[in-house]
């Protein structure tokens, strides 16, 4: 008994009741029931639960793109005006992941859109409405469609350079999978796109735009360049021209294409995606046919199934376009006589250049064929041309005709025992209606003037430069190079024999000069220019 223990003493019921009553009092008062009132259907609400229970009809069958172009359809008439602006941003947005304020938000934008109010608004909506047009809802046909498209570009590409990244290849893919009237090529024209298809325009002959396009895929941005800013980008643009032309006749030169420099190979007919990395269920049936985009681009439809031909571009290219690019404005700011020189190199063992060696061709005679592109481009730029009022031409002819009579001496009176020998005039050509002993000033067939002899020599002495003076008087002399002077004053040889020979042509009729390794001077003038040296 020494265990200790506890009573519980439980006073009977006052009344009888049944063991589920008697535990009832344990729990609080059961609340009297209250009347259900009838649900109140929100008619807005009830058509995305309708959208979505599409989700439900082939739950295994069914992937993203295809369930989204069903809820597209189903959707595509539907307009709302929801006052909310829920924000949203989701990768590949589409309906089945949007809650309700997200898609009252959207519907009600897209309503104005339609409506020509296009407002700004959450990224994730605008490309949830380009995958909307790309698959074509809400357009009348594929024109329709791409028109919509550049309405979004236009009002929102500025501003969201993420669009950059996909429209533009999704503008290409337009026209390829769609039948559209206008060509891609005067589509991109048109709309000022260039920059964004550099590949696909490099060797298109009538893009205008060269610099710009080529200067895309370049490593070397000769658009920041300081000579380029400098007032010289359309003395730049024209150059280019220049230099991609003799480039290429040089390649012919070489049996080899000039897009070969660029292009690896063409990759056979390989399977192809349109709108790759958007929300697409092609559900159109396809025409079998053939788009050609550009020489090195095709792509081609049978039976529904699509493939392409696409260039295989250069690891290199970048480094290699940008050696021409530099090359070309290095030999124009020597030309130019730019205060700054710049010199230009390329990453040793380029790819481009070791296909240039076939058979036996070099860096070296790609640097001579855009040294000469420049040298020419520069030399026909500053040419001078003396042109002549052709309204003057009767007067002209009258004088010299007058001066002819004045000078005529009567046949008994000339003196036989002179010897005469007419001045040696290089390219210039007797003139059959005028016979004067002088060379007075008469037009070619040109319009351009030539003047006398001994005029024509003073001119040049007064045209000359000290430099091109000094030059002269070293191939008179002979004794040292005229190369090395040249380099001395910062100017190419070739750009100062020509400027020396201009000069002349203009004043005399005629080159005096010609170029080999030196500046080397026509023995008939020799005698002629030794007094304007040395007077």
């Amino acid at each position: 008994m020494d265990t200790p223990f506890a009573e519980i003493e439980i006073e009977p019921a006052k009344e009888h009741s049944s063991a589920g009553k008697a535990e009832l009092r344990f729990f609080s008062p059961v609340l009297q029931p209250q009347p259900i009132k009838p649900r109140i259907v929100d008619p807005i609400r009830e058509k995305f639960y309708e959208m979505r229970r599409l989700a439900s009809e082939r739950p295994f069958a069914c992937n993203d793109s295809e369930l989204f172009y069903r809820q597209a359809r189903f959707m595509e008439d539907f307009t709302d005006s929801y006052e909310g602006n829920a924000k949203f941003n989701m990768y590949y947005p589409y309906y089945q992941h949007m809650g309700y304020d997200y898609l009252r938000t959207y519907f009600t934008w897209r309503t104005k859109v339609r409506n020509g109010e296009i407002q700004p608004i959450s990224l994730s909506y605008i490309f949830l409405y380009i995958y909307e047009l790309l698959s074509g809802i809400g357009t009348t046909d594929p024109a329709d469609g791409l028109s919509k498209l550049l309405a979004i570009w236009e009002s929102f590409s500025k501003e969201n350079t993420t669009l950059e990244k996909y429209l533009p290849k999704w503008f290409k893919d337009y026209h390829i999978f769609y039948e559209l009237p206008q060509s891609f090529s005067d589509f991109v024209e048109e709309h000022n796109l260039q920059r964004h298809y550099s590949l696909t325009l490099l060797f298109d002959e009538k893009t205008e735009n060269k610099l710009e396009i080529w200067n895309n895929i370049s490593g070397y941005d000769v658009v920041n360049s300081k000579f380029y800013k400098d007032g010289n980008e359309q003395l730049l643009r024209d150059c280019f021209k220049t230099v991609l032309s003799d480039i290429q006749e040089f390649c012919s030169i070489r049996d080899t294409r000039f897009e070969d420099l660029l292009i690896y190979s063409v990759s056979r007919r390989s399977p192809w995606q349109p709108f790759k990395q958007a929300l697409f269920q092609s559900q159109t049936r396809q025409t079998d046919r053939e788009i050609i985009i550009s020489k090195f681009e095709r792509y081609f439809c049978k039976n529904g199934q699509w493939t392409a031909n696409l260039p295989i571009y250069y690891s290199s290219q970048k480094d290699f376009v940008g050696y021409v690019l530099k090359k070309t404005e290095a030999c124009l700011r020597q030309a130019t006589g730019y205060k700054y020189k710049l010199v230009a190199d390329i990453k040793p063992g380029s790819k481009p250049f070791r296909e240039l060696q076939r058979p036996a061709a070099k860096r070296a005679e790609l640097d001579k064929v855009i040294e000469k592109a420049v040298t020419d481009f520069y030399k026909d730029l500053t040419r001078t041309v003396v042109k002549v009022d052709h309204t003057n031409l009767v007067r002209i002819r009258k004088e010299a005709l007058g001066t002819q009579e004045q000078l005529t001496v009567p046949e008994e009176e000339v003196n036989t025992n002179v010897d005469y020998q007419p001045l040696p005039l290089r390219g210039v050509e007797d003139d059959a209606a005028i016979q004067t002993p002088l060379l007075e000033k008469q037009p070619d067939e040109q319009g351009e003037l030539t003047m006398s002899f001994e005029d024509g020599w003073k001119a040049l002495k007064e045209a000359l430069t000290d430099v091109e003076q000094k030059a002269l008087s070293i191939a008179l002399k002979g004794e040292e190079s005229i190369k090395v002077f040249a380099d001395e004053n910062s100017i190419m040889l070739e750009v100062l024999a020509d400027s020396i020979n201009e000069k002349a042509t203009d004043c005399i009729g005629d080159s005096i000069l010609e170029i080999d390794d030196e500046m080397v001077l026509y023995d008939e003038y020799v005698e002629c220019i030794r007094p304007i040296i040395y007077p």
